[in-house]
């Protein structure tokens, strides 16, 4: 029978356990010689250099049933094992590699996401190119108003008439608020909305490989949660922003509520309400992180806009792998791309 008490790796005894066998002897549990005169043995135990067997556990050293230096104690992650959710490791704990087990932080993401979009570069401006066409695209034929309205503004502008220019904004607003404006409005970002969860779901492809591919944006499963928390979304930020004075800052803050619904949805194959509701909790959880995480990224997005729109090539792409790598992270889940980088 094995000894539960060993230390992992002996064999199942350990080496100063008193009460094991040695050779048919009674071993003296106080490390008195045996009735030969000979040094006490232990069983199975390492000889110390010279061949002479280690003697009685001295002052400072650990006892019999206490834990050895640098064994996990009970209820630690064993070596191999990965963390359990909640757990909060006080030192680092391997994950089966050499990769060390830390806090989640945002300079580890940061990190991440520039060094995984670098490695992909290729990918996502190429799907990032296809994105802008296909959403313009869109727009144009759905809100065919809004183009419209917007050839209008270099004239009404250049003529310096800021009647003109009240009267152009009047119309605008009036055209933007009629019912089927509103509605094909609401259509087509909503379709622009679904085409922006294939990013997501390269940046979670991209958590558990370094070399993504296309097919890695349409491995979609749940299309239909993907549709439903698009929708849900939309309506939520245009029926806030309709409220005066504060809307928009209800709008921000339900923008930072949803922050990790799309990842739920797409990694945890949740339903578009279960998917809110669980981003609500991990935000809510996680506030101090989380907050910064997404100031930085409208940091990036101010940036972007100075470029002309051209920094959106590689901000978008970014922003999705940052969220990714620190949605993982919040799930105490490993990050095996970087596993496989060691």
């Amino acid at each position: 029978m094995s000894n539960d008490g060993g230390v992992p790796g002996q064999g199942g005894q350990n080496p100063q356990d008193p009460y094991g066998p040695s050779g048919g002897e009674q071993q003296d549990p106080y490390g008195r010689p045996a009735a030969g005169g000979g040094q006490p043995q232990s069983p199975g135990g390492p000889q110390e250099p010279g061949g002479q067997q280690p003697g009685p556990p001295q002052y400072g050293q650990p006892q019999y049933g206490q834990p050895q230096y640098g064994q996990p104690q009970y209820g630690q992650p064993q070596y191999g094992q990965y963390a359990p959710p909640g757990y909060q490791a006080q030192t680092p704990v391997p994950t089966g590699s050499s990769v060390p087990w830390a806090p989640p932080s945002i300079g580890e993401s940061h990190r991440y996401a520039w060094q995984s979009f670098g490695r992909n570069a290729g990918v996502w401006i190429a799907m990032g190119l296809l994105f802008a066409a296909v959403a313009a695209t869109v727009f144009v034929v759905m809100n065919p108003w809004i183009p419209q309205a917007f050839a209008q503004l270099p004239e009404v502008s250049a003529s310096g008439d800021q009647s003109a220019v009240t009267r152009w904004q009047a119309e605008f607003t009036a055209a933007s608020m009629e019912p089927m404006a509103m509605l094909l409005t609401t259509l087509s970002t909503v379709i622009v909305q679904v085409m922006g969860m294939t990013f997501y779901a390269a940046a979670l492809a991209s958590t558990r490989k370094r070399r993504i591919g296309f097919g890695d944006f349409f491995a979609v499963r749940n299309w239909g949660a993907v549709l439903l928390l698009a929708l849900l979304t939309v309506v939520i930020g245009t029926v806030l922003g309709m409220l005066p004075v504060l809307g928009w800052l209800l709008q921000i803050v339900a923008g930072l509520l949803l922050v990790a619904a799309p990842y739920f949805v797409l990694a945890k194959d949740l339903n578009a309400f279960e998917a809110i509701t669980s981003s609500v909790k991990l935000v809510t959880s996680h506030l101090g992180i989380v907050v910064l995480a997404y100031l930085i990224a409208v940091a990036y997005s101010f940036a972007a806009v100075c470029t002309c729109g051209l920094g959106f090539l590689a901000i978008g792409p970014f922003s999705v792998l940052f969220g990714a790598h620190l949605f993982r992270r919040l799930q105490s889940e490993p990050i095996e791309a970087e596993q496989a980088a060691v």
